[in-house]
């Protein structure tokens, strides 16, 4: 599930830091992180647990929010999470746990879309995603706002795009397929850029462009101009702010994070400029989502190999989660 620069932030300037690091949390099993550049604290969807992790990467400090009926609750995994930079009200996605095991063939049950005042823990707002889609569409599991503080959500299974008001009162489906199949796999990953959303993910195996101010999503293909890349599966993308709109990270799951740049940041068109690989990593593990926390910029990397205490689909028993440090990589690529 990934995120990014939705417009320029009113950012304060966080403290230099880059370099491995290792969160020592039981259980924190990450599926999405971002990372918000106002506070300085990196948040992160724990999935197994379906709780919010606020960590400090300066003072490794590690506090845990958890949300009554959703937390410890096998019907619940929290994957998605995304700060709006301009608001600093945070929105995550609890959503339905079988809806990917089963491969969208089970995406019935209850999604919710919490927007949470993440200095108070006050929920705004706290919608159930399924009475829109009805159980026609599902697999939630990533969120971008606009400029005006309306929330989009993906859903994977097929790819879909539900646009939220800001208040929450009023959900509407942005974008849908013409033909609903529900076990077809869509969009992973969304990254905003102003009134500009980019999406991969698709069938198509293309990034797509879309203007957030239109009343529905009409998708535009991204001309990728040097290469044909086949990407692999993935579940987010992220624009690192560092770069100012004109790099798009894609993590590709077991593979690496693929590097896109656009010169001029309007992604009419687009260079590959090649691949990160995921690197030595225990069996199972995955790239959930490239992000930048401070200077650096990471792989966000899930376990899924690991044995779960109760059965499939439940967290183990690890203690220890590293996020690499991928900045020299991406750096290389960019300038080759």
């Amino acid at each position: 599930m990934g995120l990014a620069l939705a417009h320029p932030p009113r950012q304060r300037k966080c403290a230099p830091f880059q370099g491995n690091f290792t969160i020592k949390q039981y259980q924190l099993y990450p599926e999405n992180a971002d990372f918000d550049f106002n506070t300085c604290k990196l948040y992160i969807g724990q999935l197994w647990n379906a709780s919010l992790g606020i960590y400090d990467v300066y003072t490794q400090e590690h506090e845990i929010v958890e949300f009554e009926g959703i937390s410890h609750n096998p019907a619940f995994h929290l994957g998605a999470v995304g700060v709006d930079r301009k608001s600093g009200l945070l929105s995550l996605i609890a959503d339905y746990a079988n809806a990917f095991p089963s491969e969208g063939k089970d995406i019935t049950g209850t999604n919710w879309l919490i927007q949470l005042d993440p200095k108070t823990k006050e929920i705004i707002y706290k919608i159930n995603l399924t009475e829109t889609s009805s159980g026609k569409y599902g697999g939630f599991q990533d969120i971008e706002q606009d400029p005006e503080g309306n929330v989009f959500v993906v859903g994977t299974w097929p790819g879909t795009l539900l646009k939220v008001s800001k208040d929450g009162k009023k959900v509407t489906p942005w974008y849908l397929p013409e033909e609903i199949v529900q076990t077809q796999k869509g969009i992973g990953g969304i990254a905003a850029l102003d009134w500009m959303l980019l999406a991969q993910g698709d069938q198509s195996h293309q990034i797509w462009r879309f203007d957030m101010r239109a009343a529905k999503g009409v998708p535009t293909p991204v001309k990728i101009t040097n290469a044909n890349h086949t990407f692999g599966q993935s579940d987010a993308i992220y624009l690192p702010p560092k770069y100012k709109g004109t790099v798009l990270l894609v993590a590709e799951d077991t593979i690496g994070v693929s590097v896109f740049r656009s010169k001029d940041a309007r992604w009419r068109t687009a260079e590959y400029k090649g691949t990160v690989p995921i690197g030595n990593v225990d069996p199972g593990t995955s790239i959930v989502t490239p992000s930048q926390i401070g200077d650096g910029i990471y792989q966000v990397l899930e376990p899924f190999g690991d044995e779960g205490l109760n059965g499939p689909g439940t967290a183990g028993s690890r203690s220890e989660f590293l996020f690499r440090d991928i900045t020299a990589e991406v750096e290389a690529l960019i300038k080759a």
